[in-house]
């Protein structure tokens, strides 16, 4: 579906809901947020759910960070999950592989260490994330340290993105999910929207009693 056929599939259902009529800024809000939500809740189980996985496989990117010690997270605008991170580094007799960077935490890591059999090193590369200040100024960042013995000479990063805002008016930007995913993002998006109608209309209710009482007690 394109952007503009979502706004009309969510006018029919609100209308149906016999629901106040929304803007299409307002529309575009809450698709946005329903697209987020399905995002947050499908990382969860992507690596051992296959439908998790068709749902979000257009919003996977990968970047080749080059020879890096570290991974700046916040330097990529439309960074979301790491889902991958893999690095070269020489091996015993010095030639050079590409293997995969696995997550180590943090009570862990130091441990790792000083054991022999888990000591990350250039055959047995891992990471922690951690927040820190890179720049002058200072901005905090949020960053994968990669442990191992040397730097390793190229890095790649998996990782989800941030989907792209939809927009109906002006430059149109439609769902960035695939087409399988639309009619579950504009229900999503209306329950959202008639949520907030029921809460209104609750909040009133509440205001009208309180006033109601403090009629009574004068």
């Amino acid at each position: 579906m394109t952007i503009l056929e979502m706004h009309k599939l969510a006018d029919l259902l609100i209308d149906k809901a016999d629901a106040p009529w929304f803007t299409s800024d307002e529309k575009d809000m809450f698709i946005n947020l329903a697209v987020n939500q399905i995002v947050d809740v499908n990382y969860r189980v992507f690596e051992k759910d296959e439908e998790a996985r068709a749902k979000l496989n257009t919003i996977v990117k990968t970047t080749n960070q080059g020879s890096v010690d570290e991974v700046n997270l916040t330097a990529i605008n439309d960074f979301r999950y790491t889902l991958a991170l893999k690095g070269t580094t020489p091996d015993k007799c010095g030639n050079l592989v590409t293997r995969k960077i696995s997550p180590v935490q943090w009570d862990d890591e130091a441990g790792n260490q000083n054991d022999p059999f888990n000591k990350n090193s250039n055959t047995n590369l891992g990471y922690v994330q951690e927040n820190k200040e890179i720049g002058n100024p200072a901005v905090k960042s949020s960053v994968l340290k990669i442990l191992s013995d040397t730097k390793p000479t190229n890095v790649i990063l998996v990782y989800l993105k941030t989907p792209t805002n939809v927009s109906a008016s002006g430059t149109i930007v439609n769902c960035e999910l695939p087409d399988s995913v639309h009619e579950e993002v504009v229900n999503l998006a209306v329950k959202k929207m008639l949520g907030t109608i029921e809460s209104q209309v609750q909040y009133q209710m509440q205001s009208n009693e309180i006033a109601s009482e403090n009629e009574n007690k004068r």
